[in-house]
Parts: structure tokens; C-alpha cells; sequence
């Protein structure tokens, strides 16, 4: 099985520039701004992918909520539990979960998060909207269908470890396209498409 990384999302990065190291691309503060800017939240969250705390931030300028974090490595980022997502026995279920998970197991994230998630409770990741093909991921949708899937009018960029901008100071740029997944705990709902 791949690695579960920070802020991972294996997509959108020129084929002819070398991987990072650990395939770490975080999300744009701004991407995580427009989500909790459209989508209400309560309780607490669980970033599972926290890296160098880019989502996690974000959540605590919105919420005076608890904002739990694990991650396969530790960047640096307080509070970090470091631990593989997909394996790691948790002790309690968290009301909702938001992250960017390595794309390659984005499915296992999801399944994973619906078995650590409180009944009606919100799971939002950060993927690109490719995630709607697939035969394998076509079951998974029959059983967890997204409530929302909220795609980017423009373009979004992961930073490369963590990084806004390039070795040349000018911001990364991705080819590819983005989306917010938005899942409930026991949601049978048609998925709604709207756009940030």
C-alpha cells in the first residue's frame, strides 16, 4: 500500500518537474476559505493529512471548534498525531473530517472516514474532479454518494512541500481541474454539482 502524506494530492504537477518529496502538495489557503465560506460545519474536525497545518488553519479562523490532526510524518505542525490514517485505531468518532488526501487513496480515505465519522457528520476533501470516473469508484459512489461535489470556477494550485511559490518565487501552476467532495454520514441523497 502507498504512503498516506500531508496534504497530499498526486495531481496536477508537470509531468517533467521531479515528484517533491513524499508527494507533498498542500491546499491553497483560498481553496479551503471558498469551502467554509459555502458549507456550515459543527463540532469538531479531524484533518487526518495535516502536514504543514494549511487546512487546519484555516478551519480555526471559522470555527472556535477542536481541530484534531494526524499525519504519516511530522512537519512541524502542533498537536500532530502521527499516524497512518488508514490503519490507526481510533478511540472516538469526530463530527467532520476535512482533507487532501493522496489521490491514489482517496477511496481508502473515504471508507475509512465513513467508519470514524458521527452519524450526520461531514466529510470534505479536497480532489481533483476526476475522482468521478472509475469503475471501482463507481460501487463506492452507489454506497457513499456525495451530497456535493463543489468544483472551482478557477484553477486551484497545491504548493509543492508546502510552498506557495517556486524556486523562482512565482506561484505553482496545475493543469488540473479541482473539486470540493462533500459527504454526509447516511446521506442516500443525488449528488448536487455547484460551482466556487
Amino acid at each position: 500500500m502507498g504512503k498516506t502524506l500531508a496534504g497530499t494530492n498526486l495531481a496536477g504537477m508537470s509531468t517533467t518537474r521531479d515528484r517533491v518529496e513524499d508527494d507533498y502538495y498542500a491546499t491553497p489557503y483560498e481553496a479551503t476559505k471558498m469551502l467554509l465560506d459555502t458549507i456550515k460545519f459543527d463540532g469538531n474536525f479531524l484533518e487526518p493529512c495535516i502536514g504543514g497545518g494549511h487546512i487546519a488553519e484555516i478551519i480555526k479562523e471559522y470555527y472556535n471548534s477542536e481541530v484534531f490532526g494526524s499525519d504519516l510524518i511530522d512537519r512541524g505542525y502542533p498537536n500532530t498525531y502521527v499516524a497512518d490514517f488508514l490503519t490507526h485505531n481510533f478511540d472516538r468518532k469526530f463530527d467532520n473530517i476535512i482533507t487532501n488526501p493522496p489521490y491514489s487513496l482517496a477511496q481508502e480515505f473515504l471508507e475509512k472516514g465513513m467508519e470514524v465519522i458521527n452519524n450526520k457528520g461531514k466529510i470534505a476533501m479536497f480532489l481533483k474532479i476526476q475522482f468521478l470516473e472509475g469503475a471501482k469508484r463507481r460501487e463506492m459512489f452507489k454506497r457513499y454518494p456525495p451530497k456535493y461535489v463543489y468544483v472551482f470556477s478557477k484553477r486551484q494550485n497545491p504548493w509543492r512541500n508546502g510552498s506557495q511559490v517556486n524556486e523562482k518565487g512565482k506561484p505553482w501552476a496545475s493543469t488540473m481541474c479541482f473539486a470540493w467532495f462533500i459527504w454526509e454520514q447516511g446521506s442516500k441523497s443525488e449528488p448536487i454539482i455547484k460551482w466556487l
